[in-house]
């Protein structure tokens, strides 16, 4: 396809700087309301965006093949159809390629076809001249602004001109912005003009104010507050139709489009920026223009249905008769008589209680809960968290169910449930409901050694600590594997309140015995079960590392929302282990700044997306996360996660083969790769496993979760000594890895149940 300009429309000598489509008059949404049943909308068009289509999957591209049938079949005559940017995930041919091999054979062939460039479209590794280039010859748009008549409305096309997260709209496009929007107000005055671009608008819709313009921001917003008629279409945050904040007026009205590929929200709730089943939920727009009124339908491709009512436009348009303003609402949600909240005795624990309680009701929305636990003791509120409503899932759920972390053992505390609604209304009445915390706490359960050789013993030490203030007793019971000796198997123990104890057993391995044993203890409080632990242990093996002797090292959140009660994280790696970053990798969230030590609470605490379902690392992980890396600065837009751990050195000597073995816990997308190497000192190298986006790899280019990894390794003649590297690199906004229980031996390494 031939290039195109990238400075602007191209215009005709003394023309206003747009070109004409011709409507059929026709086209018309079949859930047209009942005031319109007997009239025809003079234009219909789709708006939609963040489609993200990408060569890691087929969800994207098969959640945007949806969303067209469904497009197709509530709006069967279109005018137009706009995609307001991130047609792409990181702007490559082959991507424009597999989006329009969807569009194409799903559009309708009247319909004028519009595209604007989000930030994800610049990420190839283009200079910003040539990414745009690449936009205009897969899209055939004239330019990367423009200005189309459509039906005799007015559609005006903007784009970011660089790849960073708030987008740079440069002046020049401004001043061509206004100049369009002078000649169109001339040619049509008070119809609407329709103002398409990815990015928000700093302080508009819902999603703004973390994802809207930053530069020129007060140069673009002065330059379109002059025409209330206008409304602002954009895309970029992926915040839920369902928040009535989605639509805002002002001096004029913009809208959020949300997103097709996922849902995101603002962080700093319970459920994180991404909460469970995010990816599952799409969404879009319809338009029906009518000569005194524009309605915007929301859809929910996801459902096959509309979401609420639609929004409903009134031309002319006068500002100060403008129904979605920002103090539109000051009713409080509130909560029905009958409705308590009650704590779930089974679900507590020493640091944690569960609070469960029914919805509020609101005259728009409940967003958010704000909860606060106070310490009956102190008078102090000891932990206080805000959860959203889950109000982007449909249907709403009716009743809803939330820990509540750091929490004090053997402590009374009441709960307070605060509903709160989009424009910061709360809840006059609020639910509160009393529970305490368990008081017997198992401190841990470790053996010293846990590295064990022939003839070796070790010793089981289990620390307990009572924080109530009554006195306790219970006894410890050990499960030992066949061919370890004990000399107790279980132990009484009576603990005055607030004192800690540590109970000791000594344990023999037999000489046969030869890898990982687990070593159960249980500890029962009044003959009920409090907590079961179980104890690692190698015996005859080369090498091994958990990473728990990182435990103490583990401090509060840096960047991450996350209470400084759940700790933590460290780059700290154990004695003679490193981790190299590449000295082009950008800066980024720092608690993920390469490989970090942490634990699963702390690192699902950053964001859900299955991190928590790492059922087989225990105590401290390892984890290298280029998608929580990315959420501060942008890094991916400059550089590449590339991160590597290395092992300490290890003795071979005498040996042909090894086996390693370790837990693994990884998700593919994008061109995302990862690999373990084994260096030996004859300079020799080995891969030992790869991860990566197609099926020659070990992953078969897909997820590889909880998971055991065994491999075999040849060892090269003449080596006395190796070292082991995981190293994630060509990594953007993708996604995770996550490793544990390192084992090598000379043995075959038998993975863990």
């Amino acid at each position: 396809m031939k290039k195109r300009t990238k400075i602007g429309a191209v215009l005709a000598a003394l023309s206003i700087g747009f070109t004409t489509s011709f409507t059929n008059a026709q086209a018309f949404s079949e859930e047209s309301n009942e005031e319109n049943l007997n009239r025809k909308p003079e234009i219909v068009f789709p708006v939609i965006s963040d489609v993200h289509i990408d060569n890691g999957s087929d969800a994207d591209a098969k959640k945007f093949q949806s969303a067209l049938n469904q497009l197709n079949k509530v709006a069967p005559e279109q005018d137009a159809f706009v995609v307001v940017g991130d047609l792409t995930d990181y702007g490559y041919k082959s991507e424009y390629e597999r989006f329009f091999s969807i569009y194409d054979e799903s559009k309708q062939d009247e319909a004028e076809s519009m595209f604007t460039m989000g930030n994800h479209d610049y990420w190839n590794g283009l200079s910003v001249s040539a990414a745009q280039d690449r936009f205009l010859e897969e899209t055939g748009m004239e330019s990367i602004y423009s200005h189309k008549e459509v039906g005799g409305y007015h559609f005006i096309s903007l784009s970011p001109e660089s790849g960073t997260t708030h987008g740079l709209y440069s002046v020049d496009q401004i001043k061509w912005l206004g100049k369009q929007l002078k000649a169109t107000e001339k040619d049509n005055p008070g119809e609407p003009i329709f103002v398409f671009l990815h990015q928000h608008i700093k302080d508009t819709v819902y999603g703004s104010d973390l994802w809207g313009t930053e530069e020129n921001k007060e140069l673009l917003y002065d330059t379109l507050k002059k025409y209330p008629q206008v409304i602002t279409f954009s895309g970029h945050s992926h915040y839920p139709l369902e928040d009535p904040r989605s639509i805002h007026q002002k001096d004029f009205t913009s809208i959020g489009t949300s997103s097709v590929s996922y849902l995101e929200l603002e962080p700093g709730k319970l459920q994180g920026a991404h909460p469970p089943k995010n990816r599952n939920i799409s969404q879009g727009l319809v338009v029906e223009v009518y000569k005194n009124k524009v309605v915007v339908k929301k859809r929910d491709f996801h459902k096959d249905d509309w979401a609420g009512d639609p929004w409903v436009i009134k031309y002319p348009a006068k500002s100060n008769k403008f129904k979605y303003t920002e103090d539109r609402d000051h009713k409080n949600p509130t909560f029905q008589e009958k409705d308590r909240a009650t704590i779930l005795e089974d679900k507590t624990t020493l640091n944690s209680q569960t609070v469960e309680f029914p919805q509020a009701k609101d005259n728009l929305l409940v967003h958010s809960y704000e909860i606060k636990a106070k310490n009956l003791e102190t008078g102090q509120v000891d932990k206080s968290f805000t959860a959203f409503s889950e109000f982007y899932y449909d249907p709403m759920p009716r009743t809803l169910r939330f820990p509540i972390s750091g929490l004090k053992p053997g402590k009374t505390y009441e709960v307070e449930v605060i509903a709160k609604d989009s424009f910061g209304n709360s809840s006059k009445r609020t639910l509160k409901a009393k529970g305490t915390t368990k008081a017997l706490e198992v401190v841990s359960a470790q053996a010293t050694p846990s590295f064990l050789q022939n003839g070796d013993s070790t010793v089981l030490n289990v620390a307990l600590k009572n924080h109530g203030k009554k006195e306790t007793e219970g006894k410890v019971k050990i499960d030992a594997p066949e061919g370890w000796v004990l000399d107790k198997e279980e132990i009484p123990y009576n603990l005055a309140g607030d004192e800690e104890t540590t109970l000791s057993v000594n344990a023999t391995p037999s000489e046969e015995l030869n890898g990982e044993s687990s070593i159960n203890v249980t500890v029962y409080e009044n003959e009920k079960l409090v907590d079961t632990k179980s104890v690692q242990v190698l015996v005859n093996m080369t090498f091994g590392e958990n990473f728990n002797r990182l435990q103490s090292l583990l401090k509060p959140a840096t960047d991450e929302n996350i209470p400084s009660s759940i700790l933590g994280y460290t780059h700290t790696a154990p004695n003679g282990w490193t981790v190299t970053n590449s000295t082009d990798m950008p800066v980024g969230t720092t608690e993920w700044q390469g490989w970090s030590f942490t634990t699963k609470d702390f690192w699902k605490s950053a964001d859900g997306q299955n991190r928590g379902d790492f059922a087989l690392g225990e105590g401290v992980i390892a984890v290298a996360d280029p998608d929580e890396w990315d959420d501060k600065n942008s890094p991916a837009s400059k550089g590449f996660f590339d991160s590597t751990l290395t092992s300490p050195t290890i003795n071979i000597e005498g040996r042909s083969e090894m086996f390693v073995g370790f837990a693994s816990h990884y998700k593919q997308e994008g061109i995302q790769k990862a690999e373990v190497t084994a260096t030996f000192n004859t300079g020799d190298e080995k891969r030992v496993l790869l991860y990566r986006n197609d099926n020659s790899s070990d992953n078969d280019g897909k997820h590889i979760l909880n998971k055991y990894e065994t491999r075999a390794i040849q060892v090269p003649k003449g080596a006395t000594t190796m070292q082991l590297h995981w190293r994630m690199f060509d990594a953007k906004n993708n996604w995770y890895w996550a490793i544990d229980d390192i084992r090598l031996d000379d043995q075959m390494i038998k993975a863990p149940n």
